[in-house]
């Protein structure tokens, strides 16, 4: 409980634009690809297909942008 926030649902009467069509809906998940550095030897992991050294990352949000869930890949 001491690193995530207690996520409430969307409620069925919410008047907020971005969210009063997704009723009951915790939150919201986006992936992304973050440019790193890493030794030399460990670069081939970390190549993608544009030849760029990054990695995925999963992120999830409450509905007021906070995010309570990180995933490094």
């Amino acid at each position: 409980d001491v690193l995530f926030k207690k996520i409430e649902p969307i409620t069925a009467n919410s008047t907020y634009p971005r969210w009063k069509w997704f009723k009951n809906c915790l939150g919201a998940l986006e992936g992304t690809h973050i440019k790193i550095t890493v030794p030399k030897v460990d670069k081939p992991r970390y190549r993608t297909q544009k030849d760029d050294i990054e990695t995925n990352m999963l992120g999830a949000c409450t509905p007021d942008m906070q995010f309570v869930y990180v995933l490094p890949s």
